[in-house]
């Protein structure tokens, strides 16, 4: 496995049309420094606007991925992204004076040819994300499943079954990229079924789509009538549409199994989106553009609570999240007024759970009250303000000079009372992420799985020496 981070010598320079938009598009590969990422950067325009490739750029999955900044869009980048990412290629910064790279012959092959012999390693370290636990996405109603299992390097178990007999049932397994990524996949193509090319012509797109950048598979039965309309509506001539099953014109298949090869191609170009390498086995089924970006989202959580853990955390209990050393690191709040123990779950600017043991040596006891210790309500709101202060100073870099004020609770309710021995699971989850220092979230408390309060908390970060 690489441990160095990786990116090229010299630019270079490719040229073709776009795959939907039918524009000619020239594209730059230029190195990049240390840390620096995939970054897009778009040149045919009065100022220049870079488009990092990562998930929070993606705009849209129509028929392949779409990323955009400030309004403007660059189209389809898988198959650049699949090419930089198998190749291991850490940093570089790709320039386009279009809004779509160039579809070459519907693969990754012309990328990676103009780059294998071009890359050189860099001194910082490689930082990988190695998954700990199983993740998965299903979506039952399409059938579709994507599972990531812990494992020592990056492979893929893929499988589509379409009802076709033209396919059938497709399944192929990568269990080295460096190995198998030049040979075996990226030369694979992208495809579809005629029935998609007329939709995909009838929505405006596939304008620099032809049978010299994609395989185009006969899925249902044409009569004599229908044929001629599909081929004077697509520009095909007489006797490119198969009669009964097969691929249109006289492509032939790269590999048996070129289409699902070539999920697996896609695969690894939108994994390139969570930003960094991950370590784990993908186990797919169905899979398309949509659902392995919904598997990248959630990557995207696992990694950033990974990152935060190995931040903050010192205790080695794999049980929780944070013990209360670990909040102390984050929180200001000392004596007599620290009121989480431990935060149990965390999912980045998301939602995180705490828990608080509340004993009768808790100081507020001594007055409230004498002979019937009740902890007071405002505390219970306090507990899980600071328990949503931990995800908030999850959210702002160098948390430690940070400090949270709320600056509204509403509707704010208590239902039972709170005493000794009750141990409080509070549940806090973000209802309008941080944005110009400022925040919304929710919190609910639960003694014994009964709810005993509820908030709405409004929250502001600021410098601890006072400015925002």
């Amino acid at each position: 496995m690489l441990e160095k981070q990786r990116t090229i010598k010299t630019e270079a320079r490719i040229s073709g049309i776009g795959l939907h938009t039918g524009c000619s598009s020239n594209l730059i590969f230029k190195p990049a420094p240390e840390d620096h990422g995939i970054v897009f950067r778009r040149t045919d325009l009065e100022d220049s606007v870079d488009i990092p490739a990562t998930i929070d750029f993606v705009d849209s999955i129509s028929r392949g991925t779409i990323l955009s900044n400030k309004g403007i869009k660059i189209h389809t980048v898988e198959h650049v992204l699949a090419a930089i990412s198998g190749l291991n290629i850490d940093n570089i910064l790709v320039e386009l004076d279009a809004e779509e790279p160039p579809v070459m012959d519907g693969s990754s092959i012309d990328f990676v040819n103009l780059l294998k012999e071009n890359i050189i390693e860099q001194d910082k370290p490689r930082q990988y994300f190695e998954i700990k636990e199983i993740i998965s996405f299903k979506d039952e109603e399409k059938g579709i499943e994507l599972i990531g299992i812990p494992a020592e390097k990056f492979q893929v178990t893929y499988m589509v079954d379409y009802q076709n007999p033209a396919l059938g049932t497709q399944f192929s397994s990568l269990y080295d990229l460096e190995e198998e990524f030049i040979k075996d996949y990226a030369p694979t193509r992208t495809f579809c079924f005629l029935t998609e090319v007329e939709q995909l012509k009838d929505a405006g797109l596939i304008k620099g789509g032809s049978l010299d950048n994609s395989v185009v598979i006969l899925d249902r039965e044409l009569s004599p009538e229908e044929r001629k309309k599909v081929e004077d509506k697509l520009g095909m001539g007489k006797g490119v549409i198969p009669e009964t099953k097969g691929i249109l014109g006289s492509v032939q298949m790269r590999f048996r199994n070129e289409p699902v090869r070539h999920k697996v191609l896609d695969l690894i170009g939108d994994l390139t989106l969570l930003g960094k390498p991950v370590k784990a086995h993908f186990l797919c089924a169905r899979g398309g553009h949509g659902s392995h970006i919904e598997l990248v989202k959630m990557l995207k959580k696992a990694a950033d609570k990974h990152e935060i853990i190995n931040k903050f955390k010192r205790s080695p209990n794999e049980d929780f999240v944070f013990d209360v050393t670990d909040i102390m690191n984050l929180l200001p709040h000392r004596f007599p007024m620290l009121l989480v123990d431990r935060l149990l779950e965390m999912t980045p600017n998301q939602r995180a759970v705490g828990l608080k043991n509340v004993s009768i040596n808790e100081d507020f006891f001594n007055g409230h009250f004498p002979g019937k210790p009740v902890m007071p309500g405002v505390l219970i709101i306090e507990a899980m303000g600071q328990t949503g202060g931990l995800l908030l100073m999850n959210s702002v870099d160098d948390p430690k000079k940070k400090v949270v004020y709320f600056t509204g609770l509403d509707n704010i309710k208590f239902r039972r009372t709170v005493i000794p021995g009750d141990q409080l699971i509070m549940h806090l989850e973000m209802t309008r992420p941080l944005s110009r220092g400022i925040c919304r979230m929710k919190g609910i408390a639960y003694v014994d799985g009964q709810k005993c309060a509820e908030a709405e908390m409004t929250a502001m970060v600021i410098d601890k020496d006072g400015d925002k």
